[in-house]
């Protein structure tokens, strides 16, 4: 079979449209991997700007084609609501302005028209008259759906599907693969002989870009150190990861059971006992009503399915059970009021603050709750930190678009972003979340890829998001960075779907100061109505406002230009704490503002919580059918 070499290879090149930028793999005489796994040394694109400027960065020198990094991440563009009644102070949010070197590019490239529209490559506009076929035999070899190939481009591909044109050209399409030492992205992890598969990608491959036959094993074993199969094949090819990126969010995950290869696939029960040992479907906390107990009528008949009894009773489990859940870096428990409502049974909490941790104590007062550090928390006997859902949010000073000025706890701050992984291995949760600033991800891209590789390297498929608590129902526009990830044998849960937005939408109208505050009891608790009126405000009065609209970001000092709507004086603590969509009757200690300024609106907290107890209990009840099959 003759096939051009690398100095003959045709001009026309394999477009890549969505696959991430990769390395040039210089040695492709072999498949054995040589290089190091752990010791990569990886350039990291920490342009904050570079999302204003994608197009220019399509080309390289000699008009090769690439694609871009992984997309921005962020949340639906929203319509700005605009008063032209307010006063005329200037508000700096996040988002809101660019850096001197991005000004300066944007003017430069002002008049410069935009790139034209790239022809459609030859096979995809032909792509309506292929057809497929079973197989292809070119030179006495046959191809077909389940071999692997390597492509001249340092790219592999799993067929699916052989396609032929009305000329008899032949073509492949597949699963995208690319070796994971040479992915650009730094939190995919350098693994020997590993490739990641890129889901997005679905090119055509003709037959010309096609070197060779190679053996990729695509397997559901979440370890590498742990895969004897591995371990047996050192010079196979293994992808146990895919990519999945778009415009708004982008996940890393184990491949399931049902996309693996026959026999180096691991059913997900299996995956998860040899992680967290014994697990209950549907939680691992009773709830307060307790399951019926099974009625058996000894005179219907002499022969009693016992076992008919127990499947009945484990479907019975779901509504008679709760995930537990513990709260890293607590706070006043924004994240667990949310979760609680969710319907998650709060097991245990800590927090540095004594502050915070007094105010956690008053809402949720059968929860575990140490006034400690992580680090000293993640000390306790394992079985105590087992919970079915876990959550963290270190500090994020140090990451927020607001820092400006180094602070002593810079060092300190940063350390603790990477406590998760800690808190995942102790725990051994189902399922974690993360919530942090969104600057982690805009301006601190090498810490934020290295929070993912950790997640990932323990065995964890990773999902992550910029979210607007706006189109939850919280009455502020407030991005913050969440992460999801599950542990193994598990299902990565979804983001939720936007509750609220503009008038048309079909969802909810974006909540407002006034219905958060307007029912407010002169009586309630942190409302000292006449105390805020009497401190009046910083400049004097301000002009009134409509309160049909939404507020600024609060944030632990209540926020700049955060006032009250007639404009005589600022909110109330209660009134702060409604606008993060704290409940009524949450209880406070010391300290109110800055604890209801730091947390996650438990309004965000409950929607996210809400589409991960549906995840599990769907892969709850999937496994228990499937014992019954």
């Amino acid at each position: 079979m003759n096939r051009p070499t690398n100095d003959s290879l045709p001009t026309q090149e394999l477009p890549q449209p969505s696959e991430p930028i990769y390395v040039e793999d210089s040695d492709d005489s072999d498949i054995r991997d040589t290089d190091s796994d752990t010791d990569s040394s990886v350039t990291v694109d920490n342009d904050p700007d570079r999302s204003f400027f994608l197009d220019d960065e399509q080309s390289h020198s000699g008009g090769r084609r690439r694609t871009p990094t992984p997309f921005p991440i962020g949340p639906q563009n929203h319509q700005e609501i605009i008063d032209l009644t307010s006063g005329p102070e200037l508000l700096v949010t996040e988002g809101d302005y660019l850096t001197d070197e991005c000004f300066e590019r944007l003017l430069r490239d002002w008049g410069r028209p935009g790139p034209a529209a790239a022809t459609l490559p030859i096979q995809e506009a032909a792509a309506s008259e292929k057809r497929p076929i079973d197989h292809a035999c070119v030179d006495g070899i046959v191809y077909k759906a389940g071999h692997s190939l390597e492509l001249y481009n340092g790219l592999y591909l799993r067929i699916t599907i052989v396609l032929q044109d009305s000329a008899g050209e032949i073509f492949f399409q597949g699963r995208h693969l690319i070796r994971t030492r040479n992915h650009k992205g730094t939190y995919i992890p350098k693994w020997s002989n590993e490739l990641v598969w890129i889901v997005n990608e679905s090119t055509q491959v003709p037959m010309s870009f096609v070197k060779r036959f190679v053996n990729i094993r695509f397997t559901s074993c979440c370890h590498v150190e742990q895969d004897l199969q591995k371990q047996n094949r050192p010079n196979d090819l293994f992808c146990r990861l895919k990519e999945n990126l778009d415009s708004s969010q982008a996940a890393v995950e184990y491949l399931p059971f049902q996309e693996s290869d026959k026999g180096f696939a691991i059913d997900s029960k299996s995956l998860r006992q040899s992680w967290r040992g014994e697990t209950r479907p549907f939680g691992s906390a009773d709830a307060n009503s307790q399951p019926p107990s099974p009625v058996i009528v000894l005179d219907a008949d002499p022969v009693i399915d016992l076992t008919a009894i127990e499947k009945e009773d484990a479907r019975v489990q779901k509504n008679h059970r709760k995930y537990t859940f513990g709260d890293g870096f607590c706070g006043a428990g924004g994240v667990s009021c949310g979760a609680s409502k969710a319907g998650l049974h709060i097991k245990w909490a800590f927090d540095k603050s004594e502050h915070a941790i007094t105010t956690y104590r008053l809402n949720f007062e059968t929860a575990m709750c140490e006034v400690c550090d992580v680090f000293c928390f993640l000390t306790n006997d394992p079985e105590i930190l087992k919970v079915d859902v876990s959550h963290g949010s270190p500090p994020c000073q140090t990451f927020s678009p607001a820092h400006t000025i180094s602070s002593v706890n810079d060092d300190a701050n940063s350390a603790c972003i990477f406590s998760c992984a800690d808190m995942m291995k102790k725990s051994r949760p189902r399922v974690h979340t993360m919530e942090e600033t969104s600057g982690l991800f805009e301006r601190h891209k090498e810490t934020f890829h290295r929070v993912i590789q950790d997640f990932i390297e323990i065995g964890y498929s990773v999902r992550w998001r910029i979210l607007n608590c706006m189109d939850y129902g919280v009455p502020q526009s407030r991005r913050r960075l969440i992460i999801i990830a599950s542990g193994p044998g598990e299902l990565l849960p979804p983001f939720p779907k936007p509750t609220h937005g503009l008038p048309g939408s079909g969802l909810f109208d974006y909540t407002t100061i006034n219905q958060m505050i307007a029912n407010i009891p002169p009586d309630a608790p942190d409302h000292d109505i006449e105390g805020a009126r009497s401190r009046g405000l910083r400049n004097g009065t301000r002009l009134p406002f409509d309160a049909n609209q939404q507020a600024k970001t609060v944030t632990c000092g209540g926020g700049e230009n955060n006032y009250h709507p007639s404009g005589t004086r600022g909110f109330t603590n209660r009134e702060f704490a409604c606008l993060q969509t704290f409940p009524l009757d949450y209880r406070f200690g010391r300290e109110v503002r800055k604890q209801i300024g730091n947390a996650v609106p438990p309004a965000l907290s409950k929607a996210i919580y809400r589409e991960i107890i549906k995840s599990l209990q769907r892969t709850d009840e999937q496994e228990i059918r499937a014992g019954d099959s």
